[in-house]
């Protein structure tokens, strides 16, 4: 069904435009992946939010394909080996973390900053990641504005909010002076759009090639606002993200059309529990992880909305772990 209490009887509605006490609050918990080609020809990725920060670092969710498909192809926009090669170097099957071959943009109100990746953290079975990132030397981050995590999964029929970045556009204004990419200036624009849906289904083993816990909703969702995060507003209860935009198959008429019902596919943030992160920042090659839920209850993290004792974490090994969720 449509919106509730709507009299126009639409199925998504952009409201950042009315919203602008909202975007501004958005905006310093929203970052957006910025990831450099050998020639240092920049390109944007996609969108992250901050669920844990300091001004020394901060913990970054997004989309897993975000890394293991916009950030390596724009990092490596030609294969460099044929389909039948029997050995693939990992430079072009991981993405680089390397500050020249990537940076992470943080904008806030007042100013902005580019951060540096010391961690990415994801595995095959999901379409969520996680990522630590860092200010460069002698700076910091501004605005420790953080989205809180919620285990719980809306139903269907229920109104939910996509946040997510927007007519991202990057521009090279002077080239770098060196290979490592000093001195190049670069301009950079973003909008924040929030659209307002209600959800459509709801899947908790998974379906058709998504296969993970997930939820689709009305709301179509453009190419950059992958990684962004979907919320279930409640009167009292504090905005924290239930979902992270993982895929759209919404129609053109969708798109362009608010009485048409999109499709987007949000995978289920308490997933992302299972996700390691190094317990020491910066991290070491050799650095010991731990599970994000080890980290929320050791007390490092934040405690999630809806709390931890329904998600239940079992390691089965090499750093694997199948995590589950009590209704």
């Amino acid at each position: 069904m449509p919106i509730p209490y709507d009299i126009e009887k639409r199925w998504w509605v952009e409201a950042g435009g009315v919203n602008t006490a909202l975007v501004d609050s958005f905006r310093p918990a929203l970052v957006a992946f910025l990831a450099f080609d050998r020639d240092r020809v920049p390109q944007i990725i996609g969108t992250g939010f901050v669920v844990a920060a300091s001004s020394d670092f901060a913990l970054v969710v997004t989309a897993k394909h975000v890394f293991t498909e916009g950030i390596l192809r724009a990092q490596c926009p030609h294969s460099g080996h044929v389909a039948s090669s029997l050995f693939v170097g990992n430079q072009y099957k991981i993405p680089s973390l390397e500050p020249e071959k990537l940076k992470v943009i943080w904008m806030g109100s007042q100013n902005a900053i580019m951060l540096n990746a010391d961690h990415a953290g994801y595995n095959d079975a999901l379409d969520i990641a996680s990522c630590i990132v860092m200010p460069q030397p002698d700076e910091s981050i501004a605005e420790q504005v953080s989205i809180p995590l919620d285990i719980d999964v809306p139903a269907v029929g229920e109104v939910v909010h996509l946040v997510a970045m927007d007519d991202m556009k990057v521009q090279e204004l002077a080239p770098p002076s060196e290979r490592s990419g000093k001195g190049q200036h670069i301009s950079l624009s973003r909008r924040i759009s929030i659209r307002v849906g209600v959800i459509t289904a709801v899947y908790p083993q998974g379906f058709r090639q998504y296969r993970w816990p997930c939820f689709t909703t009305s709301i179509p969702a453009k190419p950059g606002m992958s990684g962004g995060f979907v919320y279930w507003p409640r009167e009292g209860i504090t905005i924290a993200a239930c979902g992270v935009v993982c895929a759209d198959n919404s129609t053109d008429e969708a798109h362009r059309d608010f009485s048409q019902c999109g499709e987007s596919v949000i995978g289920c943030v308490w997933t992302a529990l299972s996700l390691r992160i190094p317990r020491i920042i910066p991290s070491c090659q050799n650095e010991s992880t731990y599970t994000l839920f080890e980290m929320i209850r050791s007390g490092l993290i934040p405690q999630p909305l809806g709390g931890i004792e329904r998600i239940r974490v079992i390691e089965t090994g090499n750093g694997d772990c199948i995590i589950g969720k009590d209704t």
